[in-house]
């Protein structure tokens, strides 16, 4: 049987062993994207009656995955035996199979990357297909879209259990045939980038087609303010998320591409490691971004951020009950178009993110 040997790490493990510049770089990395994220749990579920959305609830879910990644990166970073000193005994064969082959950091990337196309389809059924929404997003199958999320992210990682191997006290990957690893390189790349980029591709192109059609049809509705108030919410979340999904694209495609060119044996060993950090700097840097993108861009997030950080909820009960009697009006009329939003019959509830 002809032997295909990929030595060394996979390509979020650089070789940091040395404590040099590049374990700083990854450790602030994964440290901002492990505060940031833990942030962003903290700000929605201490105000989770306001995010208590399908939509939120699955942002949740996906900073407390990304949360986790940036936890088992650190440990990665820290936890690593140079080459050479791996031990032979079982202890040794875990290590290679179970830690060093990328397993749980790669299950939970992937984890994350699934978690988002669930977001992407949920906003699609949200705008484009509210009746449906309610069906299908229901609190007891959102449980089963998260579950689904692991799933997909953990199942087809376990492949590195079976060719991570230990030898001469070094973990390498042992495919069977050059054609065996080529497969398995294309069937990562698709699992990995491939299916989240089409279907989150789809999913936002028929969500901008849908806005459009709504925008110009606005223009004859009797209940202009209220319809307004929704489109904005429904866009501003959408938006926010669409850029989480392009970063996502961003990040990932170089990386992506890189070890789907090394498994077909078009880059070799010593161009893919000489690209290692700079795929791996640009997978890290998708690992703290998303609560950059929150804050910058979802209104309602900024809104209870700063009302958790600032004590702003205080200042603005000060300042409401000073209002003139003209200033409760217009609150007051904020309040009725709300109402009529909701009771609404053309655009349902699970349109609000």
């Amino acid at each position: 049987m002809e032997i295909s040997t990929v030595s060394g790490p996979t390509i979020d493990e650089p070789q940091v062993s040395s404590k040099g510049a590049a374990f700083y770089v990854y450790l602030t990395l994964g440290s901002l994207g492990l505060i940031g994220n833990a942030f962003v749990c903290l700000v929605m579920i201490r105000y989770r009656n306001v995010f208590n959305s399908s939509t939120n609830k699955l942002i949740i879910h996906q900073s407390a995955v990304d949360f986790l990644t940036c936890l088992v990166f650190i440990l990665r970073l820290c936890l690593v035996i140079s080459p050479g000193n791996v031990p032979q005994n079982t202890l040794g064969t875990f290590y290679c199979k179970l830690w060093s082959s990328s397993l749980p950091q790669f299950a939970l990337f992937i984890t994350s990357s699934y978690n988002l196309v669930a977001i992407s389809i949920e906003r699609y059924y949200a705008t484009c297909q509210p009746i449906r929404h309610r069906n299908l997003f229901s609190s007891r199958r959102l449980k089963i879209i998260m579950a689904a999320a692991w799933i997909c992210g953990w199942v087809p990682e376990l492949h590195a259990v079976f060719i991570a191997q230990r030898i001469a006290g070094d973990c390498s990957f042992i495919w069977p045939s050059p054609e065996t690893q080529a497969l398995g390189g294309f069937l990562v790349f698709s699992q990995e980038l491939f299916i989240p980029i089409a279907v989150i591709i789809f999913a936002y192109t028929n969500i901008i087609s849908e806005l459009r059609t709504r925008s110009r049809a606005r223009a004859a509705d009797n209940n202009q303010d209220a319809r307004n108030m929704l489109s904005r919410a429904n866009k501003n979340v959408t938006k926010t998320l669409l850029v989480v999904a392009v970063f996502f694209g961003i990040c990932w495609t170089p990386a992506s591409i890189s070890y789907l060119l090394f498994n077909f044996g078009i880059n070799s060993f010593v161009s893919y490691n000489s690209a290692l950090p700079a795929v791996t700097t640009i997978v890290t840097v998708n690992l703290c971004i998303n609560p950059v993108i929150y804050c910058f861009t979802y209104e309602r997030f900024q809104k209870q951020a700063k009302k958790m950080i600032c004590g702003g909820y205080q200042h603005n009960v000060n300042r409401v009950d000073t209002t003139s009697g003209s200033t409760r009006q217009v609150t007051n009329a904020q309040h009725t178009a709300q109402v009529s939003v909701i009771s609404a019959p053309s655009i349902p509830h699970a349109d609000e993110p």
